[in-house]
């Protein structure tokens, strides 16, 4: 799959039940109120030249491109060297959009810090509290050398909630136990075939056209990969 490729990229997504054009718009009006501003470009080549518009990579994350789905739903990802950081964008739309919006994480198992992470956000009147939106939160991950198993708020119908006692924290919410949750919603974003790029329904790229004070140094995807940012 082009999506496992992109890791770390890909490992970390934000997901919300907009079209493209509707999530994009969103977030523009509300950078722009903050004083943050974009230049956009559109992709309807493929999935795989949308990944390819992200680097270089680097703490900073000036790019971000939306990709729609054939579920309707949207996908975010970020030019980051630890993937994306889709928390504060799928909070804050979820809230003034009025939908459900979700950040999704899912590392290979060979990562240093292994980690599956299920968070949904969602206004009042979709279960969501107040002010940050959470209406669901699981993950199990490695936390700097031992395994942290953590949830928060009202589990879903589906939820196969007997594992959460398993004696292993990393065996209480896993990858399988995450792509099912995700299969209720009609979403299989760890599937190429998921993601819909056409000249009627472009990717969207968005670069920030400031940069921090002080720029942090930026990487290919093939640096990130070897470690590079972190080595002295």
């Amino acid at each position: 799959m082009l999506i496992d490729t992109w890791y770390p990229v890909t490992h970390n997504m934000g997901l919300i039940d907009l079209p493209v054009e509707a999530a994009v718009s969103a977030l523009i009006e509300w950078h722009a109120s903050i004083g943050t501003f974009y230049t956009r470009r559109d992709i309807s080549s493929s999935l795989g030249d949308a990944f390819e518009a992200l680097p270089p990579l680097s703490a900073e994350m000036r790019r971000r491109v939306f990709i729609g789905t054939r579920s309707g739903w949207t996908t975010c990802f970020q030019s980051g060297i630890a993937g994306s950081d889709p928390f504060p964008a799928m909070s804050f739309l979820a809230k003034n959009c009025g939908v459900l919006a979700m950040r999704v994480c899912s590392t290979p198992p060979s990562a240093t810090w292994p980690a599956t992470i299920w968070e949904v956000y969602a206004p009042p009147e979709l279960g969501g509290t107040p002010p940050l939106g959470y209406r669901r939160a699981i993950a199990a991950m490695n936390d700097g050398g031992r395994w942290i198993f953590e949830e928060s708020g009202l589990p879903f119908p589906f939820e196969q909630t007997e594992h959460y006692s398993s004696l292993r924290k990393r065996d209480r919410f896993t990858r399988e136990m995450l792509c099912d949750y995700l299969g209720n919603f009609g979403l299989t974003p760890f599937d190429d075939a998921f993601y819909e790029i056409s000249e009627a329904n472009p990717a969207v790229l968005l670069e920030n056209r400031s940069r921090w004070e002080r720029p942090t140094p930026e990487f290919t995807l093939e640096q990130v990969v070897l470690g590079l940012p972190w080595k002295r």
